[in-house]
C-alpha cells in the first residue's frame, strides 16, 4: 500500500469522517459482488487529528492528472470510466436491496459513496493503468450548467418565407414552356431500330459454332496425358505403410491413462475431509518493505517503540512496496482457489492484544468472502493494543480442527514472534502440547524475513518451515507449504 496525498480537514469535514469509517465496510460489499477495480477505484482514508491520508492497494508509480491537454484526454476517459463504475454500484445497491442481501445502512452508505465519489473536491490518479479517486467525500456535488437559449426569429419578416416559393414556381413555369413539344421527336426512329435488330442474330449464330469446335481437340490432348495411365501403374506399396502411423497413434494415447488416477477421488463422507485454517500475521511489522534487511528493519522498530522521533520521509521509505502485508495478501489470496474445494478454510488474524481474532471457518461456497477478508487485514498506524498475537492465534487455530480421528493443517504466515504475552507463555511448549492432544495435526510455517521465532511450531508437529526474503520467494514458498492441501485424492 502506498500513500498518495495528504489533505487538511475542517469542521465541514465531519459526515465526511464518518463515512471513512465505514471504508471497509464498503470495499468488502464491492469486492464480494463486483471486480476488485470498483473497490480499488477509491483510495483508502486515514484521519490522522485534522489531516487525511489517501493510499492505494495498487501497486506501480502514481500519475496525478492536471491540466495539460495531455491530461485533459487522459482525464476524460477516466471520468468515463469512473462514471460507468459508479453506476454499476449505484445499480447493484438497488438489486441487493430489494433481494434483502444488505440492510437499509449498507444500501445508504453505497448511496453517499457513489454521491462523494462526484464531488468536486476530488483528485484523480493512475496507478497501474486503473484510476484512483482522492478528496472524495470533502467537497459538494458539482451544479449542472444549464443549456443555453436559442434566440426565436423574429415574427416580423415572415413575408421572407415566400420568396423561395415563388422563385420555384418561376423555375417550373420556364421549363413546362421550354420543353413541352419534345415527345414528339422520337416516335419516326422506333421503327429503325427494330430493323436493325432483325438481322443481328444470324450474324450472332455462327459465333457460338466455333467455340463449340474448339474445345473438342482439347480432350484429344488430354488422352495423351500420361497421368490417366500413371495411377494404374503406379497402385504404390509404400502408401500402405500409413496405417502403423494410425498404430502409432494408440501409443501416443496411454500416457492419459496413466494419469487418470491423478483426478479420480474415492468417497469420503464429509466428517472425514480434512481442515485447514490459515493464522495470519497482519501486525504493525508486516508493513516492512522486503526489499530492506532484517537488521535494519529490528532498528528501525528498537526506535519506533523507544518513542523516538521519525520522520514521515524514514516512515515512507520504510513502507514502500513491495512489503510484507501486501505480498503475503497476495499470495495468500492466489492459493485459495487451488485448495481442494473439499476442504473448510479457517481464518485467524494476529494484529491486536491480548487475543488473536477468529474470522470463523469457510466453506468451499465462501472462498470469495474468505479471499475479501484477507484483503480487508491492514494495520493502523496508533491503533490501541497493536501487536502480534501468536499464542493466542494458534490457540484458536487448533480449536478449530479436530487433529485427531480427521487430519488438520495450520498454515501459519508471519514475520516475528509473539508480542503480546512475552515471557509468560512459550510457543514451542504449546506445540509439543499440540502434537500429544492432536496427533493428526501438522503445522507449516512460511517465515517472512528469516525470523525464525516460529519455526519450533513446525518441528513439533512434523510441519515443515518455508523461508521467504523476497517477493517472489514469499508466492513460492506459500505453494509449497499448501501442498498437502492441494494434491488430488487417490482413486479405490
Amino acid at each position: 500500500m502506498q500513500r498518495l496525498a495528504r489533505v487538511n480537514l475542517d469542521q465541514q469535514n465531519a459526515s465526511a469522517v464518518e463515512l471513512f469509517g465505514h471504508y471497509d465496510e464498503i470495499t468488502t460489499i464491492l469486492l464480494r459482488h463486483l471486480p476488485p477495480s470498483t473497490a480499488t477505484m477509491l483510495a483508502r482514508p486515514e484521519v490522522h487529528g485534522d489531516v487525511v491520508e489517501w493510499y492505494s492497494e495498487l501497486q506501480g508509480q502514481p500519475y496525478l492528472l492536471g491540466n495539460s491537454e495531455r491530461d485533459q484526454q487522459a482525464r476524460k476517459q477516466a471520468e468515463d470510466l469512473i462514471s460507468q463504475r459508479l453506476a454499476t454500484v449505484d445499480k447493484l445497491r438497488a438489486e441487493l436491496l430489494q433481494k434483502g442481501s444488505i440492510s437499509a445502512e449498507q444500501a445508504t452508505l453505497l448511496e453517499r459513496m457513489v454521491d462523494a465519489a462526484q464531488h468536486d473536491s476530488i483528485q484523480i490518479y493512475i496507478v497501474n493503468k486503473q484510476p484512483v479517486i482522492t478528496g472524495w467525500g470533502l467537497g459538494k456535488k458539482p451544479i449542472p450548467v444549464p443549456p443555453p437559449v436559442v434566440p426565436v426569429p423574429s415574427k416580423s419578416r415572415w413575408w421572407l418565407w415566400l420568396l423561395p416559393l415563388l422563385l420555384l414556381l418561376l423555375g417550373g413555369l420556364a421549363w413546362w414552356l421550354f420543353f413541352r413539344a419534345e415527345p414528339i421527336q422520337p416516335e419516326p426512329i422506333e421503327p429503325v431500330k427494330i430493323e436493325i435488330s432483325k438481322p443481328e442474330p444470324p450474324k450472332e449464330e455462327p459465333k457460338p459454332e466455333l467455340p463449340k469446335e474448339e474445345p473438342k481437340p482439347e480432350p484429344q490432348q488430354l488422352e495423351f496425358i500420361p497421368e490417366s495411365e500413371e495411377p494404374s501403374k503406379v497402385e504404390e506399396p509404400p502408401k500402405v505403410e500409413e496405417p502403423p502411423k494410425v498404430e502409432d497413434l494408440p501409443k501416443v494415447e496411454e500416457p492419459p491413462k496413466q494419469e487418470k488416477p491423478k483426478y479420480c477421488t474415492k468417497t469420503i463422507t464429509p466428517a472425514q475431509r480434512p481442515q485447514m485454517v490459515i493464522v495470519f500475521d497482519d501486525s504493525l511489522s508486516m508493513l516492512a518493505s522486503l526489499n530492506e534487511s532484517s537488521a535494519v528493519i529490528n532498528a528501525f522498530w528498537d526506535r519506533w517503540n523507544n518513542n523516538e522521533i521519525i520522520s514521515e520521509e524514514e516512515k515512507a521509505h520504510m513502507f514502500r512496496e513491495p512489503r510484507r502485508l501486501t505480498t503475503a495478501k497476495k499470495a495468500a489470496t492466489d492459493i485459495i482457489d487451488k485448495i481442494d474445494p473439499n476442504i473448510d478454510i479457517g481464518l485467524v488474524s494476529l494484529r491486536r492484544c491480548p487475543g488473536a481474532r477468529n474470522h470463523g471457518m469457510f466453506g468451499p461456497s465462501k472462498r470469495k468472502a474468505l479471499k475479501a477478508q484477507i484483503r480487508g487485514l491492514f494495520p493502523k498506524e496508533g491503533e490501541e493494543n497493536i501487536g502480534t498475537a501468536l499464542h493466542s492465534g494458534l490457540r484458536q487455530a487448533a480449536a478449530m480442527v479436530d487433529g485427531v480421528k480427521r487430519d488438520a493443517f495450520i498454515l501459519v504466515l508471519s514475520d516475528g514472534e509473539e508480542s503480546c504475552d512475552k515471557g509468560n507463555t512459550n510457543v514451542c511448549a504449546i506445540a509439543q502440547e499440540l502434537a500429544k492432544q492432536k496427533p493428526k495435526l501438522k503445522i507449516n510455517v512460511v517465515d517472512i524475513g528469516g525470523a525464525k521465532a516460529a519455526n519450533c511450531l513446525a518441528t513439533e508437529t512434523k510441519g515443515k518451515v518455508f523461508t521467504a526474503n523476497s517477493k517472489a520467494q514469499v508466492t513460492n514458498m506459500i505453494n509449497q507449504a499448501i501442498k498437502p492441501m492441494v494434491e488430488k485424492e487417490e482413486c479405490k
